[in-house]
This record gives C-alpha cells, structure tokens and sequence, in this order.
C-alpha cells in the first residue's frame, strides 16, 4: 500500500467542500482526513456493497486458549517471622555411586531434561528434614542455594563447591568441582560424592509452605560468575553484578520422578531428589543438572503436584493506514493484544487427576505484532501503550504481507506489555503520518502532521475490524473476501 498524491479538490460522495485550497490540504488535517475517509468509504461500498446502520467490527470469538508458562523468574519478598526457632546444623554425606550414576545417564548436559520431572512445592512436617546436594554440573556460573520457609527469615543453605568432593570409583585422589568454571566431569567411569549437609530441626510447625531458589552470578565480560560475585561483594549496588533469581517458585527447579536414592540414609527416611537450572530466559538449555540436591527426613517434606498455565483471551486487529482508498488487504498493521491469567492447579500426587486447589494471577496484558503492510510511518496506540513502527523498522518497510516470501502466522515483529486495553471497548488506534514517511511521529506534540484512525463505529466503513488470532491475513492488494463482513 503506497502512498498517493492526492488531487488538491475531490468531489466525494456524501461529501462536498465548498472551499479547497493548498493550504487547507496541506495544513488541515481534519479536512484532508475527512477526505480520505470519504473516499475510502466510497470504494467500500463500491467493492463490499451498502453497510448495515447496525453493523458492528468485532468478530473475534472470545474464547480462552491455553499455554504453558513463559520462562522467568522474579525475586520473591523475604518473608520474616518468628513461629518457630530455626535449628539449622551441618555435617557430610558420602553419596554412594549409583545416585550419582542417574545423574550422569539421565541428566545429559545441554539437554531439555524436563520429562524427567515435575514442578512441586512442599510444606513442613513439623520434623527435622536435610539438605544435602549431590552434583554439580559444568557451569561457568556462581550460585548459592537459598530456603524459604513461610514465616522465617531466608536461610542460604550452600555455595557452589563449597565442601563438595567426588572421585572416579576405585580411586583415591579427591576432586572439588571448584566455584569458577569447573563441575564434575563426567565420563566412562563411575563417580562417588562427599558432599556437606545441612539439618533443619527447629520448625515445629506443619504445613509451611517452603521454597527453593539460586542466587546465580552469571558471567559479565570476561568475567566468571565467581568473579562477578566477589565484585558484588565489594559493590552490592552495581547492578552489573546482581544475581538473578532461579527459584523452584518458578519452575527452576524439578522433582525427579525416578532419580535413585541414596541405600545409606536412618532407617524410615524418605528422600525427594531436585535438578536446579540457573539459567532463567528462554535460550536455557533445561537440562536441570547445574545443581542436584536432595531433602531427606521422617517423613520428608511432602511435594505435590502443580500445572501451571496460562490462559489467554487474544483479539486480532487489522488495520488500513489510507495510504490508498481502494486497497482492502487489512494489513496494514495486524497485531494481537490479550487478557492474560496465570492459572496454578495443586494436585494431592503426581498420579492424582483432580486438583484440590486452583490459583489465579492477573499478568500484564500483551500484544504481538504480526505484519506491517503500509509504508507509511504510524503510532499503534493500544489503551495507554503506544508502538512506533520506525522505532525498530524503516518506516517504509512492508513486514510479513506475502510481497518478498510466505506470510509467517507466527511472526513476532514486536513483543510488548500493554496497559489499560478494554477487550469489551477496543480502544486501539492507529496514528499515520500524513507528510515525510519517514518522520517519527507523536501525536500528542506533532497533532498537525497526523491523523487518527480508531476503531470504527457501527455502520461506518471500517479501517480496523477484530478477528480470531487464528485468522489469517492477506497479501498485498489482496481484498479481504466478503463473508468476513457477514456476522
């Protein structure tokens, strides 16, 4: 859809001015928009025939789609509290080697290891339980193992290599993976651990809900974590060298299903094993073998279940900038915004098929543009958001309409989250540039070079209508088919 250059005096339909000069057209721009929209609603009707008075816009179905979580993880608030004393002692473990073997068969490193857990949470016995990790992968990050237990200041149980030992079995020589780059090498040979523990024997208390999480340093520069952690501990305010947060609250940590237990623990303990990641975006490997750590106790603290998805309420908007009045493609701009809840579902077991409880939790809305026809420069405004396509693409650029390739369904030009969209309301516009193509706009400083397209009224000739997102658009030049128009 090119832009046009348009006669300085138009008879339109439905629209006669009695003056039109050069200055009107170039500097007025409500009349030339109300020229354009004459115009264009002129060619509507030619092409799609007389619009109904009480046609509406909106043909998207509203109905929910479900998804898993996207990754990422956030710090949590320390709760603080004084309900029990916390007893927190330490002492070793000698790891036998077929516990470690699992690790080394079914935890590839680099591998997505998920199928070989679940997500969990856990909840205090009101008996003493330990801590004690049990392997280390290859990393060239530096984390700590913190607890949290509701009513309870943090506890950090661990730190990378500190007191961990393991060694080739039949041999003497003892081996620490170290805080910097190193974890344990794996290879065609069996692996034993000396590995520090760490006892909790003051909650008194059943049912708190617990938590685990990693304080990772990643790398920076050509830094290891572990550097990057000792200039956190000199300069904890700059923010080059803050930990993330890798928390079992956020799916960083799994319970493996059918990791083998340790044969050497009190007569009557139970043993949950759980595979740490310490990397929390969407490039992670998964491979949930960073950390291995294991709680023991009678009984252990028990895990359960938990699914969490997200459910989306989504509306396609496609639009036409009125670079040309005859051009009905609707792709212009296409972009999809939704109401987004994260739904959490606790299961009683990982056999159980009903949940006995279910959480939801509101998350920022969203949109997703899918294609950039026009080239024309222009501001999408949705609720209180606004993109701008010459932020990260030349204003004149056609993105994803079928001109140079296939249509991607699933492209993302942008990603972004929005505020104050009404999914009932559709209060979403389009400011286009009515001059230069390539001046970046503002509609609310620059109102004289611009001109507004919102969402349209019943009965007017749309230039944006709401579908499914599982609606296709059009290529170039192509009109939308009739039947889109038919409620």
């Amino acid at each position: 859809m090119k832009t046009k250059t348009l006669l300085l005096c138009m008879a339109m339909v439905g629209l006669t001015f009695t003056s039109c000069s050069k200055d009107e057209f170039l500097y007025d721009s409500e009349a030339q928009q109300k020229i354009l929209e004459a115009e264009y609603e002129a060619n509507f009707i030619k092409r799609y025939g007389a619009i109904d008075p009480n046609q509406t816009w909106d043909f998207a179905p509203m109905e929910p789609t479900i998804s898993l979580p996207s990754s990422g993880a956030a710090t949590r608030a320390n709760t603080r509290g004084e309900t029990d004393s916390n007893d927190f002692t330490t002492g070793e473990m000698m790891v036998d080697k077929e516990v470690i073997n699992y690790f080394l068969r079914n935890l590839p490193k680099g591998n997505n290891n998920t199928p070989q857990g679940r997500v969990f949470s856990m909840y205090s016995t009101g008996q003493p339980f330990t801590i004690v990790p049990v392997f280390q992968g290859c990393a060239s990050y530096y984390w700590e193992l913190w607890i949290k237990i509701e009513g309870f200041s943090d506890q950090k149980i661990w730190s990378k290599g500190d007191n961990f030992k393991y060694r080739v079995v039949g041999t003497d020589t003892w081996l620490e993976p170290g805080n910097g780059k190193e974890g344990m090498k794996r290879g065609d040979y069996e692996l034993e651990v000396d590995a520090p523990s760490f006892t909790f024997s003051g909650i008194k208390t059943k049912g708190l809900k617990m938590s685990f999480y990693l304080k990772v340093w990643k790398t920076y520069g050509t830094m290891t974590g572990y550097d990057v952690y000792l200039e956190n501990q000199k300069n904890p305010l700059d923010k080059h060298y803050q930990p993330i947060i890798a928390s079992s609250l956020d799916n960083w940590m799994i319970d493996l299903q059918n990791a083998t237990k340790p044969t050497d623990l009190p007569e009557g303990n139970e043993v949950t094993i759980i595979g740490c990641e310490d990397a929390t975006n969407s490039g992670s490997d998964r491979d949930f073998e960073d950390l291995v750590f294991m709680v023991y106790g009678n009984p252990v603290p028990p895990t359960k279940r938990v699914e969490e998805v997200i459910e989306s309420v989504t509306k396609r908007y496609m639009m036409e900038d009125l670079g040309d009045t005859d051009d009905f493609d609707f792709n212009d701009v296409v972009v999809d915004v939704s109401n987004r809840t994260k739904v959490t579902y606790y299961y009683a077991s990982a056999e159980a098929t009903e949940y006995y409880d279910k959480k939801e939790e509101a998350l920022p809305q969203q949109a997703i543009v899918r294609a950039a026809g026009g080239t024309i420069n222009f501001i999408l405004k949705i609720g209180n958001t606004k993109w701008t396509k010459s932020g990260p693409y030349a204003a004149t650029s056609m993105l994803n309409t079928g001109l140079n390739g296939a249509i991607n369904p699933d492209a993302e030009l942008a990603k972004f989250e929005v505020s104050g969209w009404d999914i009932d309301n559709n209060n979403v516009s389009v400011f286009v540039e009515k001059k230069d193509p390539n001046t970046n706009i503002d509609p609310d400083t620059n109102k004289d070079h611009v001109y507004e397209i919102p969402f349209p009224k019943a009965g007017k000739a749309p230039k944006i209508i709401a579908v499914g997102d599982k609606q296709g658009w059009m290529s170039e030049r192509a009109g939308v088919p009739t039947e889109w128009f038919s409620e």
